[in-house]
């Protein structure tokens, strides 16, 4: 399943990046954003793109494209 198919306020355990280009991964994953680690879908805008996540202790927006690319599994 991938990040942007998770409800708002549920989380999500990150299983990968791999699916995201490069630059984009290492900047995630420079935020604490890693494999294993746990995120929360804060919000979503009213037309569903950017999506607010909390991971890490940082609050973060990213676009659907890049949560589609994120694989994870609810929890």
């Amino acid at each position: 399943m991938s990040l942007d198919e998770i409800a708002i306020g549920q989380q999500a355990l990150v299983l990968s990046l791999q699916h995201l280009p490069r630059a984009n991964r290492k900047k995630l994953m420079s935020l604490g954003i890693l494999p294993d680690s746990t995120l929360t879908i804060v919000r979503r805008a009213p037309l569903g793109d950017p999506i607010q996540i909390s991971a890490a202790g940082i609050n973060l927006a990213l676009s659907a494209k890049q949560a589609k690319a994120i694989e994870v599994q609810a929890l």
